[in-house]
């Protein structure tokens, strides 16, 4: 088997918090900066959520603060799904993204989740409890996507 060494582009992790110790979570995000270091035609980013992707997932209903559990995310989103007549949240629903792109609203999830990163400024990302960067990542995938539906996620 050959491998192929990339040269220029862009490489995204896309990982939660769940139960890992703080300097694993944290180690992600400064390994992706080293890199970033090493090639400024190859970077690393990190899409990360602390604790879970269900947070992402609520911030496309409501503006969250609270640090809980992802049992919380899951029971909120289980009596938003529920109250739309889909019926319960299940990890890996295919339908994820039909279902937030037509109940909820992706351009409110990203300005939701950057005033939380931002009132986070200066911690680490195990420290914003909770808070997620899969915006940034969101962001960049919809510049590629048609401009009229793009103008769902982008402000412009």
């Amino acid at each position: 088997m050959q491998f192929i060494k990339i040269k220029k582009g862009q490489i995204w992790c896309v990982y939660d918090k769940d139960s890992f110790p703080p300097e694993h979570f944290n180690g992600v995000e400064q390994r992706a900066d080293n890199l970033n270091k090493e090639n400024p035609e190859l970077q690393y980013h990190t899409a990360w959520s602390n604790e879970c992707i269900e947070f992402w997932f609520l911030l496309h209903f409501a503006y969250y603060t609270s640090n809980n559990h992802r049992t919380e995310y899951i029971s909120f989103l289980n009596d938003k799904f529920s109250k739309l007549g889909i019926g319960k949240y299940q990890k890996n629903m295919k339908d994820i993204f039909k279902i937030l792109m037509n109940n909820g609203n992706p351009k409110l999830a990203i300005r939701y989740a950057k005033r939380i990163i931002k009132n986070g400024q200066g911690k680490t990302p195990a420290e914003i409890a909770p808070g997620t960067k899969v915006y940034e990542l969101v962001e960049e995938l919809a510049k590629y996507l048609p401009e009229e539906i793009q103008n769902q996620f982008l402000e412009k």
